[in-house]
């Protein structure tokens, strides 16, 4: 094979011309590459700037990373002021992360470049292979270069990392977020209660002022509760609070009759028929006698006596829903009155007009029949003329094992929804209708007068923007992206030992490693490296090292043609 080389001594016995002298010779092949690189050896040594770079770009990532999570947990969990200044915070998450972003992506280029060389010197590659090496880290479609797939697969695994860890600017300023949470203030604030002083609309009256029944606002009221089973909502001070209430107002507290007669008659053994008896009489001191019977069912007895009662109530609205909790109903003195004291409380001035109206609405819902037909057909039977537009069968009542069982027992299929009674018995059923009943006059609209009013300690909720930050997210997306990038740096690390020298890519490093006339040959005509390279360029297959002068004597370093280089070092053809 013909060729022209430099002589690698040009200062030798030509010296005189001044310049190089042009050998032409054939060679067959290359004599023992030991001692051709033996010849003159360019000087090896490893630069500070690249190890100085790699060191400060370490720090910047590191910093920024840092700085970045000590800036998000600085704002963790604190009241976003503005829009701009939520605006600001993201910008400044996005900087850090761009920041980081460029300085991994500088490194793994930086490894990239080491990595190139140590691959030239093993391996003999196309130009257009060449091209790819060198260009694929700014050029995605090297990828499908076959040759790169080949010979090159680190390289491209550099390449792929540094197109993925710009994810990190996606990924890392968004772990900083905005979250309406619910924030909370105490104040004493005033709060309606229940005021059982005030009548107003209570009742229905005659003459000068004797009371013939309850109002239509109360007994309105009263429908709601029995008939929803719970207790009335009232318009709440604000969307989300909560606050502990005390009051005095009626309930009723129900024992068996036994208990009570038994009490109110003394057996005397010594007597025999006696022509009467202790009993009660017709208008009790607001008492309610009730009887639970039908066929074949046992019967209740029940006395319920109305009662001056203490409540505790905890309320809470959320979003506007009321929960009330009581934390405590205790019952003191009976509220024991005969009916003409109760119907002319309004004259007298005495203060019981609302527990009289109380017992005349329980009173007249509770005196009524429910009647099963002989064809199964369920009546409802007032006792009381004064009450048909109150129907028992719409509160709970019937539910209660007490009266369902008659119908049970009847083999009909009425009221057997017995969880509506939630108390399970008659006598809590009545009382718990009173609770209902006494707590749902906190909504009673004819208070709104300022009359029912009490200042508590309220403790509103409020919808404020906080920022949340989810700061694993951000340690696992930095964590992966500065690991892998590390581990690139080892992978250039071993290249730059093997190779002996920090190299680059700059065009000074490629002038210098390009100087070969088989180079001047192949260019010759091609001067301004048009795109794209003529086929029969782009598939010449070349090497760096060690290049081969025409009488098989060692050269210079630098690219050359397959087959006119020696390997450097421990470098082999891989």
């Amino acid at each position: 094979m013909a060729s022209q080389y430099l002589n690698p001594n040009p200062l030798g016995d030509h010296a005189k011309n001044g310049s190089p002298q042009i050998l032409s010779y054939e060679h067959d092949g290359l004599r023992d590459s030991a001692q051709i690189r033996e010849k003159t050896l360019p000087d090896q040594r490893f630069g500070y700037q690249t190890p100085a770079t790699v060191a400060a770009l370490l720090s910047v990532a590191i910093g920024f990373i840092l700085g970045h999570h000590f800036y998000y947990q600085s704002l963790k969990g604190t009241v976003v002021l503005s829009e701009d200044q939520q605006s600001w915070s993201i910008r400044l998450g996005t900087g850090a992360a761009v920041f980081t972003k460029t300085a991994l992506v500088a490194l793994i280029g930086i490894a990239a470049v080491q990595r190139i060389w140590a691959t030239l010197r093993r391996k003999a590659m196309t130009l257009r292979g060449i091209d790819g090496m060198f260009g694929i880290m700014g050029d995605p479609t090297w990828i499908f270069n076959s040759e790169l797939l080949g010979h090159a697969k680190v390289l491209m695994f550099f390449a792929v990392v540094s197109w993925c860890v710009p994810l990190i600017t996606i990924i890392a300023p968004a772990t900083l977020s905005v979250q309406s949470v619910l924030s909370s203030t105490t104040v004493p604030s005033a709060v309606r209660t229940a005021n059982f002083s005030n009548p107003t609309e209570w009742y229905t009256a005659e003459g000068a002022g004797r009371i013939v029944g309850p109002g239509a606002e109360i007994s309105r009221l009263f429908t709601e509760v029995y008939a929803s089973r719970g207790i009335k909502s009232m318009s709440p001070p604000f969307p989300n609070a909560s606050y502990d209430l005390s009051f005095w107002g009626p309930s009723y507290k129900c024992s068996p009759a036994s208990e009570i007669f038994d009490g109110a008659n003394t057996p005397t053994w010594n007597t025999s028929d006696p022509s009467s008896l202790t009993t009660a009489p017709r208008y009790m001191d607001n008492i309610l006698l009730v009887f639970a019977e039908g066929a074949g069912s046992p019967t209740t007895e029940l006395i319920c006596q109305l009662y001056n009662t203490s409540y505790s109530l905890s309320i809470s609205f959320t979003n506007g829903n009321q929960t009330i909790t009581p934390n405590s109903i205790t019952s003191f003195a009976p509220a024991a009155f005969p009916d003409t004291i109760g119907r002319t409380s309004l004259l007298t001035g005495n203060g019981s007009a609302t527990f009289f109206v109380t017992h005349l609405l329980f009173s007249k819902l509770l005196a009524a029949d429910i009647i099963l037909g002989a064809s199964g057909g369920l009546s409802f039977k007032s006792n009381n003329a004064s009450t048909s537009s109150i129907s028992l069968t719409d509160s709970a009542i019937p539910y209660c094992p007490d009266v369902a069982g008659a119908f049970r027992s009847a083999g009909v299929e009425y009221f057997n929804n017995t969880s509506a009674c939630r108390n399970g018995t008659l006598a809590k059923a009545i009382e718990d209708l009173s609770h209902n009943f006494t707590m749902s006059t906190l909504s009673y609209q004819f208070w709104d007068d300022g009359s029912a009013s009490a200042t508590v300690d309220l403790t509103r909720l409020f919808p404020e923007n906080r920022y949340a930050y989810q700061a694993r997210t951000l340690w696992i997306t930095y964590g992966v992206a500065f690991g892998v990038t590390v581990f690139c740096l080892v992978l250039g690390g071993i290249a730059l030992r093997e190779n002996g020298v920090t190299s680059s890519t700059a065009f000074s490093t490629v002038m210098l490693t390009t100087r070969n006339k088989d180079l001047d040959v192949l260019a010759s005509g091609r001067e301004l490296g048009s795109k794209p390279l003529a086929d029969d360029v782009a598939k010449v297959k070349m090497r760096f090292g060690y290049l081969i002068g025409g009488d098989g004597e060692g050269g210079h370093v630098g690219f050359g043609l397959a087959g006119t280089v020696v390997p450097m070092g421990r470098d082999t053809e891989r």
